[in-house]
């Protein structure tokens, strides 16, 4: 088949298609989030409906049951098993076991949320965390709200009855509060200490910008809320959380969790049957890559923490389910905010700004299929950030 271009030197035309992306203009761009907004929208509600119909749960039985437990002063039981079961299984009795992970702290959260029934609870949480999700990313960019509310990593979230809208909220907060107010930003990146493991990778960020009061904030904030959470639920549920961290483990290695999910470099590399020692040497190569990526971009550009640091965050972790990907609604609304100020998108940006942005929904299509396409996408939406980084010329 002969190439056919538009003029000598030029890129060939299927090439270019992808490479210029000028299928993607504004007025497409915006039909086509509205045929997400009502796509996923019915999609979620039809889900949910038949959830309610055939007696199931989602992910958020465990944060309501954790809830419970912490109510009924039993916090460390939360970590436990048979009892953590129990209280699911008492509410829902047809569906399967979801285990709880997280530290104390975030039942902080769950407790005041288990002082209601398991719906309106789970309205509530869903409700106000897409709110705050709305709010801090239009804070980003303005006059989007079609296509944020249209990400597929927001529906993603929604059906697991996940928090990956509240972690986008923390994380986008911090970084649009970074530079006006530091200290504030420190308390937004302090209250991810519900989730460590997607914050490892904010302390590097926060050293290679150079950003002493949002560190010093970030501390502070750490310290109070593990306090608070031993004056409420004393040091028996730190000490069973710290036991609870084999199941984790476990969960991890043998992807207990639902596989079609997974997203991380550990879980595919072993989905591949590769080994576990091949897995774990895939995800540190690919985590040490994105850390030095990000404090190469920090230090390069004031601003490009923006996109860098959600990106290095999910490409550190080997736990990342489907609903974690709703933080890449930060760095493509930033890349998004870049091309607006700086006279237009570059080549190849659009085509991998759209490639991300059906990610999540390719996450839990392809994974069924064993072909996960998340880290591909964090992997070149990092690239377009990181040219972006480049200082102005």
């Amino acid at each position: 088949m002969p190439v056919i271009t538009s003029q000598r030197g030029a890129p060939p035309v299927p090439l270019a298609w992808v490479r210029e992306a000028p299928w993607l203009h504004g007025d497409r761009a915006r039909a086509y989030a509205l045929v997400f907004d009502v796509v996923l929208g019915l999609g979620v509600v039809a889900v949910a409906v038949a959830r309610f119909a055939l007696g199931h749960s989602a992910d958020y039985l465990s944060f309501w049951a954790a809830g419970r437990l912490a109510l009924a002063g039993q916090a460390a039981s939360a970590y436990d098993v048979a009892a953590h079961a129990a209280i699911e299984k008492a509410r829902f009795p047809a569906t399967g076991y979801y285990g709880f992970f997280y530290p104390p702290v975030y039942l902080l959260v769950c407790a005041p949320l288990a002082l209601l029934p398991f719906y309106p609870s789970l309205v509530m949480f869903l409700g106000a965390s897409l709110l705050a999700y709305l709010r801090v990313l239009r804070r980003l960019l303005p006059g989007a709200w079609m296509a944020l509310f249209g990400f597929p990593g927001v529906a993603a979230t929604l059906l697991f009855g996940q928090n990956g809208l509240l972690t986008t909220a923390l994380f986008g907060a911090g970084l649009t509060a970074l530079a006006r107010r530091p200290a504030l930003a420190g308390v937004c990146f302090g209250c991810l200490c519900y989730k460590p493991h997607l914050g490892l990778a904010v302390p590097l960020a926060l050293v290679a910008a150079r950003q002493w009061r949002a560190i010093g904030g970030a501390a502070a904030t750490v310290a109070c809320l593990v306090a608070a959470s031993v004056a409420a639920f004393g040091l028996a549920s730190w000490r069973a959380f710290l036991a609870g961290t084999a199941l984790a483990h476990q969960t991890l290695e043998q992807g207990l969790a639902v596989n079609a999910s997974w997203e991380s470099t550990f879980r595919i590399v072993a989905q591949a049957g590769l080994g576990l020692k091949a897995a774990y040497a895939a995800q540190a190569a690919v985590s040490v890559g994105a850390l030095v990526a990000l404090a190469v971009a920090c230090r390069r550009r004031e601003g490009a923490i923006v996109g860098a640091l959600p990106l290095a965050s999910l490409l550190t972790t080997p736990f990342l389910l489907a609903y974690d990907l709703a933080l890449l609604a930060v760095p493509m609304a930033w890349v998004v905010a870049q091309a607006r100020r700086e006279g237009g998108f570059l080549p190849w940006e659009k085509a991998v700004l759209a490639f991300a942005y059906v990610a999540p929904l390719l996450s839990i299509v392809g994974g069924r299929a064993n072909l996960p396409l998340g880290p591909a996408a964090m992997l070149a939406l990092f690239a377009v950030v990181l040219r972006r980084a480049e200082p102005p010329p």
